[in-house]
């Protein structure tokens, strides 16, 4: 058995908007890797023409890496050029509104709490509901005018005709998320649902042979080659790839570089707890049940 990945530089795009002034070529990868908690879909888009609408979600958090090109970003905060290698996170809530144009390719990871996800249009005042999980079928989403909101009673029962619903709009603008370029970072970010961090391993370092109860991680491969091993063997992970490591047995794994330079990758994971992690060759096991409690329980002899 082969560990499931992806080459996010090339892979086709099999899916194709061209609509009331957006367009993007894309496909969700996902499903293709075996993936369950954490979301991704991979975008090119064209020089000054939106993907889609100027938008923040509830309920969902993403994280935006760019491949290639030179895309703009339109966030809570303006517009911005973006260059290859560099990370920007959307949390939930009017701080993560965006949109992107091109010219470029990037991934858009995303992890929600869910469902039902709703999400905000600011330009048109708009929002909309889908009481399914993206990529569930069927997928439903309910979009109405902002304005068209009514007391919960109207129309109910004998209470006869309700007042409408006040309206709260968020502000107009706000800080612009950071930017963090990963072509030679090291460190990580703390999202609410999903942690990013960069990890280099040099010429003959290693990775224990783990995998964690209570949390899905994937990796995306920047530079270089590393060997993954995994219940059914080892194969060779390449830069551009995308690998999804779920939670439990399946997912366990061990990165081991073999080749004479460096290889780095960016490593991103859900969060929450508990979070236990499972060291296979050893038998040994780290508790992680509470915010900053690390309990190693070993194997019994």
């Amino acid at each position: 058995m082969e560990v499931r990945k992806v080459s996010v530089v090339s892979c086709e795009l099999e899916e194709e908007l061209d609509q009331n002034g957006f367009r993007h070529r894309g496909t969700a990868i996902g499903r293709m890797i075996g993936a369950e908690r954490i979301g991704a879909a991979v975008y090119e888009a064209d020089a000054g023409v939106p993907i889609w609408p100027y938008h923040y979600h509830y309920g969902v958090e993403e994280w935006l890496y760019v491949l290639s090109g030179a895309p703009v970003l339109r966030d809570a905060g303006g517009r911005r050029e973006l260059g290859r290698g560099d990370l920007v996170c959307f949390p939930s809530g009017h701080l993560g509104a965006h949109t992107m144009e091109g010219p470029g390719r990037f991934i858009i990871f995303s992890t929600q709490k869910g469902p039902p996800v709703m999400s905000v249009y600011p330009d048109s005042d708009k929002l909309s509901v889908a009481p399914t999980r993206w990529g569930e079928e069927p997928y439903d989403r309910i979009m109405v005018p902002r304005d068209a909101g009514v007391d919960y009673w109207y129309g109910e029962g004998d209470g006869g005709r309700g007042e409408k619903a006040e309206v709260v709009r968020q502000p107009d603008s706000a800080p612009s998320p950071t930017v963090v370029n990963v072509s030679h970072w090291e460190g990580s970010l703390r999202g609410s649902w999903l942690d990013v961090s960069a990890l280099e391993l040099k010429a003959g370092q290693e990775t224990p042979y783990c995998y964690e109860v209570g949390r899905e991680q994937w990796m995306l491969m920047l530079d270089g080659t590393l060997r993954v091993r995994h219940p059914g063997g080892q194969d060779s992970a390449f830069a551009g790839e995308v690998l999804a490591f779920p939670e439990g047995l399946s997912g366990a794994h061990q990165l081991i570089n073999r080749g004479g330079d460096p290889a780095r990758a960016l490593v991103l994971s859900t969060t929450g707890l508990p979070a236990n992690v499972c060291y296979p060759d050893t038998g040994r096991w780290l508790m992680r049940n509470a915010e900053g409690e690390e309990l190693p329980v070993e194997p019994s002899r």
